[in-house]
């Protein structure tokens, strides 16, 4: 029997969990981006310890939310003001619709607090997936992208 999906925000006591999803993520993941590049790599992780994750996750101007099946499968983060800070996921979970369930759930609350757009600074590993969500570059290539929220109804695409 399937477990359903579900969608909360992080527990404190989480931190590592949710730190370790990031870290796997960005390692397994963004090969696009790092090219392998130990060094790349090693500075992308530098702020992913799970004594900061836990800081990111107590502070109250970012939205954070988890989601999984039966353990944490994917992390994501969004400022009060729209701005998306982060969205990974577990590689186990890649394709399983878990990102888009997040990125559903940061734009909801964002909306929820206020913000009228999204905006974010894509990686080459996730620009399609952004750009299928509706975000635009906001000029030519660029790795800036946003999103106008015009009402709930829009979130639901």
């Amino acid at each position: 029997m399937a477990t359903s999906l579900w969608i909360r925000p992080p527990k404190a006591k989480e931190a590592r969990a949710v730190s370790r999803v990031i870290r796997r993520s960005i390692v397994e993941l963004c090969g696009e981006d790092h090219g392998g590049d130990m060094l790349q790599i090693a500075d992308w992780l530098a702020n992913k310890s799970p004594q900061q994750v836990g800081r990111w996750i107590a502070d109250r101007e970012q939205l954070w939310s988890v989601a999984g099946r039966e353990a944490i499968e994917g992390a994501g983060a969004i400022r009060r003001d729209g701005r998306l800070l982060l969205l990974y996921v577990e590689p186990s979970a890649r394709f399983s619709g878990v990102s888009r369930a997040l990125l559903d759930q940061l734009e909801l609350v964002a909306f929820q607090a206020g913000a009228t757009r999204i905006t974010l600074e894509t990686t080459r590993t996730a620009r399609r997936f952004y750009l299928d969500a509706g975000y635009r570059p906001v000029d030519g290539d660029s790795a800036d992208l946003i999103k106008p929220l015009g009402g709930i109804g829009d979130l639901g695409r």
